[in-house]
């Protein structure tokens, strides 16, 4: 199963937010910049994960964006299912594949997705920054910024 890009910058955002001291607030700009992405593609993701609750963004000339809830309590089959739009492995209504109606496949498809969701669903973002001090490393932070995640 492949996520999207959208999807796949959305848990980048998460895990960079997950790893910063709580009172601090964090930018679009940093958060785009750390990952090389498009600042642009940064203000949707935020914007998404905004809405649904897993950050908070605070407006104004000293605003930003941070975890809207612990680590702990943000389920990552949740995330997934609330940034893929589609999560369906094939295209079998939309293809007017030949198939249809005898083809087995996309059962099995959708019970393979099934598996790839509830596997997620075992984990927290908690689960994923569990070595804190490495991911601060590898995203150039100073381990003094180190959070202790929960």
């Amino acid at each position: 199963m492949q996520l999207t890009r959208f999807t796949d910058y959305a848990l980048r955002t998460l895990t960079f937010l997950a790893v910063q001291p709580e009172d601090r607030l964090s930018t679009i700009t940093e958060v785009a910049d750390t990952f090389a992405i498009s600042r642009n593609h940064v203000v949707k993701i935020v914007h998404q994960l905004g809405l649904k609750g897993y950050i908070e963004t605070v407006r104004g000339k000293h605003g930003g964006i941070r975890l809207g809830r612990s680590a702990v309590s943000i389920n990552l089959r949740d995330v997934v299912v609330d940034m893929e739009n589609i999560l369906c492995p094939a295209y079998c209504k939309s293809d007017n594949c030949r198939l249809a109606g005898g083809c087995r496949v996309q059962g099995i498809l959708r019970k393979a997705m099934n598996a790839f969701l509830d596997v997620l669903g075992e984990y927290t973002l908690a689960d994923a920054v569990r070595d804190p001090a490495r991911l601060c490393h590898l995203l150039g932070l100073e381990p003094d910024d180190l959070l202790a995640v929960g």
